[in-house]
């Protein structure tokens, strides 16, 4: 009723939510134009283990557009890191394995980015306060920068990522054009 009442306020604006349900039990995704998936593969469960992320998010994409045949913006993703905090192996909590996980998630990302993914927000820009609890030490560590708006090692992943990206999209005809949106309102 939510969705339907939005569309006709202003038809012409795509509608969404964000969800981190199964495919299969998410109640909302029929309804919508565009899905939105929050997924932290190898923070909150399979810890540590980011060569699962590839086969993990491919799946997920997969499964969602195979559903739904709808747009896909991959609307959270990364992982807690204590700036300065270095370990080789990366190792949760280090600026290594924050932005391992994100290159991980990137390889993704890229190749459905041609398909049907037709955003990505990492979660998050600066770290940020909580409440107290056990599983959380003075906030939310998963931005990019500090409280302070210090850079961590993922800041200058993401910045050469996103100049890439921009660089590509500034030349659209040297990227194909996704069969999918070609009829969308996201073109």
């Amino acid at each position: 009723m939510v969705i339907a009442h939005t569309k006709a306020l202003d038809p012409s604006r795509p509608v969404t939510f964000v969800t981190n349900s199964n495919y299969a039990a998410d109640k909302g995704a029929p309804y919508v134009d565009v899905i939105c998936l929050n997924s932290y593969y190898s923070w909150y469960h399979d810890y540590g283990h980011l060569e699962l992320i590839q086969r993990q998010l491919t799946t997920q994409f997969e499964t969602w557009y195979k559903s739904y045949q709808k747009p896909i913006i991959q609307s959270e993703y990364g992982a807690e890191t204590i700036v300065g905090f270095h370990q080789d192996p990366p190792l949760m909590f280090t600026e290594e394995y924050q932005k391992s996980l994100l290159e991980q998630y990137h390889v993704v990302l890229d190749q459905k980015r041609r398909k049907y993914v037709v955003g990505e927000l990492v979660w998050n820009f600066a770290d940020f306060m909580t409440e107290q609890s056990p599983t959380r030490v003075l906030g939310n560590k998963k931005g990019v920068f500090t409280r302070q708006r210090q850079p961590k090692s993922a800041a200058f992943l993401l910045r050469e990522r996103y100049w890439k990206i921009a660089n590509e999209t500034r030349y659209p005809h040297s990227v194909a054009k996704s069969q999918c949106l070609e009829n969308s309102p996201f073109t």
